[in-house]
């Protein structure tokens, strides 16, 4: 390699461990939040929303009353900007409130579609255990999302909770290689500078 390819190789180094290092500490500060205040962050999550529902609300019912003489079915942007505002107003009034509602929803409805894919995939193993096509692991699957079901709609908020932890293990983690990386990268950019240098 010569001087100018080792001049190219190092500047990228140089630029490109910043970067890196710079995503891994912000995976890893993600994953301690997400792991040390779970519910935190459900509710914050659930305040973003509350305030877009609140604005695209006023948004769409404004729109509404300055296009209403254009379209037959104008009522049906007033009743949909009401509800957007009206959601907003409730998020934003009692937000941790509405974060074990909104999740426990989303989470039940989530188990009930975990439920109905695991009942029919055990329906589907037996039916090819029948026709001896080796429904085994079809089976395995279904009652595995079958339990997966029945856990998330039994206890939707702690299974929110335990997912957010989940995903914070998982950005922690990545966090960590990451910056592990970056100082690899960094390191071989002082190895090419010190090439260069003699």
């Amino acid at each position: 390699m010569n001087n100018i390819e080792n001049d190219t190789t190092r500047k990228f180094a140089e630029g490109m461990w910043k970067l890196i290092m710079a995503r891994g500490v912000v995976l890893f500060f993600v994953g301690l939040i997400l792991l040390l205040f779970p519910t935190a962050t459900l509710t914050t999550l659930i305040f973003i929303m509350g305030v877009y529902w609140l604005i695209e609300g006023i948004a769409t019912m404004y729109n509404t009353i300055q296009r209403r003489n254009l379209y037959n079915y104008w009522w049906w942007g007033f009743v949909t900007g009401g509800l957007g505002i009206l959601a907003g107003v409730i998020v934003l009034a009692k937000p941790f409130s509405t974060t074990v509602l909104t999740t426990s929803f989303l989470i039940i409805f989530l188990g009930v579609i975990a439920l109905l894919n695991g009942i029919s995939g055990i329906v589907t193993a037996i039916r090819l255990n029948k026709l001896q096509q080796g429904g085994r692991s079809g089976m395995w699957r279904g009652i595995f999302s079958l339990i997966l079901g029945i856990l998330l709609i039994s206890s939707p908020f702690s299974s929110a909770l335990v997912f957010i932890k989940i995903i914070g293990s998982f950005s922690l983690f990545a966090g960590l290689i990451t910056i592990a990386l970056a100082l690899r990268v960094k390191k071989r950019a002082k190895e090419f500078e010190e090439q260069n240098t003699f």
